[in-house]
């Protein structure tokens, strides 16, 4: 699975890509979006979509993708299609109406599934940057792992290593403070990827471990 993501997308396109993912769990003008560069850009991107690609810098103004990115087109049409699937799972998560922090950990929770893990760092961040105390040690643990995933995806084994070991090591001292997250599913989960990426013996091809909301 992770020959879909390596090598990593170039900057502008990975930022647009990301915005649309992230937007698409609520909107559905950039479902619209997504839907399109996932069914391959055969024709100009229908006119209620256009202004928001081109915004974004995707297509031309006549709706046609730029030149610039046709040469990833098979791994952008993969991208938005797990950016549908996160969008599809997003309503089945728990309401979090109020409560910032749990609503960015059940988007996160839909992205993560999808092993879209540079939006789950998106979303997370966003929040960590407000919170104080335990809550935020939980969202930069969580943060780490993510981001120690998808250094594994895209080939930087040092990097996964260091993330994974770091993450893990603080999120188990605050496990609770993150009532929509299963925490301790996701350090059981991810106890024999730590080891494997210490071994040097973790594969590109092993899937990354979902994770879930906590049981009530």
């Amino acid at each position: 699975m992770a020959t879909a993501h390596a090598p990593g997308f170039p900057l502008p396109l990975r930022n647009a890509l990301a915005r649309l993912v992230i937007d698409a769990l609520d909107d559905a003008e950039a479902r619209a979006a997504l839907a399109w560069l996932a069914a391959g850009v055969v024709h100009p991107a229908p006119a209620e979509t256009r202004a928001r690609l081109a915004s974004l810098h995707v297509v031309e103004p006549d709706g046609t993708l730029l030149d610039v990115h046709r040469p990833h087109l098979g791994r952008v049409r993969a991208h938005a299609r797990r950016g549908l699937d996160a969008a599809a799972a997003f309503p089945a998560a728990p309401s979090a109406a109020g409560d910032r922090v749990a609503a960015a950990v059940a988007r996160a929770i839909a992205l993560w599934n999808e092993q879209l893990f540079f939006e789950v760092h998106e979303v997370l961040e966003a929040e960590w940057q407000r919170t104080t105390g335990a809550e935020r040690q939980a969202l930069q643990g969580v943060i780490q792992i993510g981001v120690a995933l998808h250094h594994h995806l895209h080939g930087n084994a040092r990097g996964a290593r260091t993330l994974m070991r770091e993450g893990r090591e603080r999120l188990a001292t605050v496990p609770d403070a993150l009532p929509a997250l299963d925490a301790g599913s996701l350090l059981a989960a991810t106890a024999p990827w730590e080891a494997a990426l210490a071994a040097g013996t973790a594969s590109p091809d092993d899937a990354p471990p979902r994770i879930a909301t906590r049981r009530r």
